[in-house]
């Protein structure tokens, strides 16, 4: 029997994990696609992020299509845009930076043990994560893929690893 998921998640209250660690903040590096601009602003609703910070320049002609595919997130987190490039402006000192990115430093997100206290970035559609972005991050990880398309949509990578920091940390939190 199908039941809506405010009344499915409403006694495990899976939002208590920030009871004890501190929400994350999403980051992503010259998006270019409206659609995925609005994923990630629902992405970062989904999760709990204090904030979704695009890195570039805010498009114009078609803001209200990413209006429109972050649905009610829109109005649910701090979203902006910025075209600061030092991102220890924008993220707090005690918050380790983590990379989605295929890179020669990375490593598997499921050998990589995620801080509790964390700003995540993902990259433009194209090119990935800027080097001079990525050279500021803490840890960088990619995502192994076992299919003949070796790279995600940019909403699809960082769900990936927003949910399984998110694993890690419920796991130790239930265990509390």
């Amino acid at each position: 029997m199908y039941i809506k998921s405010n009344d499915l998640f409403k006694e495990s209250r899976p939002e208590s994990l920030y009871d004890s660690i501190p929400h994350p903040i999403i980051m992503a590096d010259n998006l270019l696609t409206p659609d995925n601009m609005g994923s990630m602003i629902r992405l970062s609703d989904n999760i709990g992020a204090s904030e979704m910070i695009f890195l570039g320049t805010e498009p114009t002609h078609s803001i209200s299509r990413v209006r429109k595919c972050a649905a009610s997130s829109k109005d649910n987190i701090k979203w902006y845009f910025t075209e600061e490039t030092d991102l220890r402006k924008l993220v707090p000192a005690n918050k380790k930076i983590v990379a989605i990115e295929t890179a020669t430093n990375a490593t598997n997100i499921y050998e990589t043990e995620f801080p509790a206290d964390a700003a995540f970035i993902v990259g433009n559609e194209s090119h990935g994560i800027r080097e001079e972005i990525l050279s500021q991050c803490d840890m960088v990880v990619f995502i192994p893929i076992p299919g003949p398309t070796r790279s995600l949509n940019v909403s699809h990578a960082a769900s990936v690893a927003l949910f399984e920091w998110y694993r890690q940390h419920y796991k130790l939190f239930k265990l509390l």
